[in-house]
């Protein structure tokens, strides 16, 4: 029987601890989640099931709420959660796990990842050999997850409620609408990049220019995939780049939303 993991992903740490998890375990298929939030409701017929996501202000994301609503896990086997961040998970298992069970499901395991931090908006990124030993320390724990996978061991005691800083809770207010922060320089050179990668289908096109829209996941890899370095976000500017060395950005790009693009062109 097939396994699946569902992945949301903007710089691309959370799809390369995917890859090696999906690697380690076999017979596994990655799906973006992006690539899904038009579906109204979908079956899990899967050995086990995979959720592979950052947590944002020491939270689960927005669309990651939104994309776990859609699931029914009633004939669903084995559920487990991969959440990275550079610092803190926060509350971000207590809710997927509650999720879940409102529809239906058990959130059998989860495991924290700890991967190198890249919140441009708030700070620029992290000193390459700190990069790279986080990176290769969880190639390492990718391994020890597998194993437990494949084993179907419950890990529930990971688990369980956290609370998030009162300031972090506070940044989650009008949080889509704060794409309207974003600014676009001279040195866009209209490559779409941007358009291509948003998860929520926030960017247009106008005049050459990205235009931005309302409806924002703050994955920022609208910013980090610029191949121009030409997005910015308030006082972003002198901030370092990141985006994890073992993908590209077309491995980002929504399957439906590219073969649109190319048909319109």
């Amino acid at each position: 029987m097939e396994n699946i993991i569902f992945c949301f992903s903007g710089t691309g740490n959370s799809l390369a601890v995917a890859r090696d998890i999906a690697n380690h375990i076999g017979n596994t298929k990655i799906v973006l989640i992006a690539d899904l939030m038009n579906e109204e409701f979908i079956d899990l017929p899967y050995e086990s099931i995979g959720i592979i996501c950052p947590a944002y202000f020491s939270s689960l994301p927005p669309i990651i709420e939104q994309f776990v609503k859609k699931l029914n896990f009633s004939d669903a086997g084995y559920v487990y959660a991969v959440i990275t961040a550079g610092a803190l998970h926060g509350n971000s298992f207590n809710r997927l796990s509650s999720i879940i069970a409102e529809r239906g499901g058990c959130l059998n395991a989860g495991y924290p990842m700890q991967m190198p931090g890249n919140y441009i908006a708030m700070y620029g990124a992290w000193p390459v050999w700190l990069q790279s030993y986080l990176l290769k320390k969880a190639k390492k724990k990718s391994l020890k997850i597998s194993h437990s996978i494949k084993a179907k061991i419950s890990n529930r005691a990971v688990v369980k409620r956290n609370k998030e800083p009162k300031s972090l809770i506070e940044k989650m207010d009008n949080y889509e609408k704060l794409a309207l922060e974003y600014s676009v320089t001279d040195k866009c050179i209209g490559c779409e990049t941007c358009v291509k990668l948003c998860p929520m289908n926030n960017i247009r096109m106008n005049a050459n220019k990205p235009i931005f829209g309302e409806t924002c996941a703050r994955c920022m890899a609208c910013i980090q995939w610029c191949p121009t370095k030409a997005i910015e976000y308030k006082n972003s500017t002198n901030r370092k780049h990141y985006t994890n060395p073992d993908i590209k950005a077309i491995d980002l790009f929504s399957k439906t939303k590219s073969e649109i693009l190319s048909k319109e062109t």
